[in-house]
């Protein structure tokens, strides 16, 4: 991930032992795969699971979902599914100690995220509203029709094609960068990397804070407006304009 930002030193060896504490929860031994298909309706999605990363796109069409999953695992090969359906929601398990699932999701709708993994990327694509959380993998979203809260501690935050009511973004070391499609409420925040920032040629009330790197900010900044921008960051440049540039 290219950065914008010198670390301090001391703000590098926190970075570095957070992620060698991640990647200790990683498991490393035989791998499988395979493909189930979902016959129920599916009208939410939620991450529940500790080793692993989430794909999910919607939008597929059709009328069943598809779930591919890739296990790693050490000891006794695990057994059944590990996702379910709780009253149209579909739920993504983890499998177990010394394990690890990988999801890949295909939905025929547009429906919410909730949830999160605490060790893997989150990519979620033409769904509703977002709310998810991981503690060390990045999180990159596009096509999100709903508002959008996501919280990382170590990996990057992208979105593009953001059209919801609303932008929470927080990770502690990694860069932000979000474009929204429609006015509306945009918080992000960073400890470690650069934000930017992309929206509609619109006023907003603009707050943007760094304590080492510069800011750029081509948005219209209104008081008055009802559209907040509250861009934060520790180490690293602010960069906030308009889809016109």
């Amino acid at each position: 991930m290219r950065r914008h930002v010198r670390f301090t030193g001391a703000a590098a060896l926190a970075a570095a032992g957070a992620l060698a504490l991640g990647a200790c929860g990683l498991v490393v031994g035989e791998t499988f795969s395979d493909d189930a298909t979902v016959a129920q309706k599916i009208t939410a999605v939620r991450v529940d699971t500790y080793d692993g990363g989430v794909t999910v796109r919607g939008g597929a069409g059709g009328s069943t979902a598809s779930v591919h999953r890739e296990v790693t695992y050490r000891g006794d090969r695990p057994k059944g599914p590990t996702h379910r359906v709780e009253g149209g929601t579909l739920v993504l398990g983890g499998c177990g100690e010394h394990c690890s699932v990988t999801y890949t999701v295909d939905l025929p709708g547009t429906v919410p995220v909730t949830g999160g993994t605490s060790n893997g990327a989150l990519h979620l694509s033409r769904v509703a509203a977002v709310r998810v959380t991981s503690s060390n993998g990045a999180i990159d979203l596009d096509g999100v029709s709903g508002a959008v809260d996501v919280r990382t501690t170590d990996g990057a935050i992208t979105g593009k094609g953001l059209a919801g009511t609303g932008i929470t973004a927080e990770t502690s070391n990694g860069e932000i960068t979000l474009t929204a499609t429609k006015p509306q409420d945009v918080r992000a925040k960073t400890s470690n990397g650069a934000v930017s920032v992309t929206v509609p040629d619109a006023p907003f009330r603009v707050s943007a804070q760094t304590s080492n790197g510069a800011k750029r900010i081509g948005v219209r900044n209104d008081p008055a407006s009802r559209y907040r921008l509250d861009l934060t960051t520790d180490n690293g440049e602010i960069h906030a304009g308009t889809a016109k540039g």
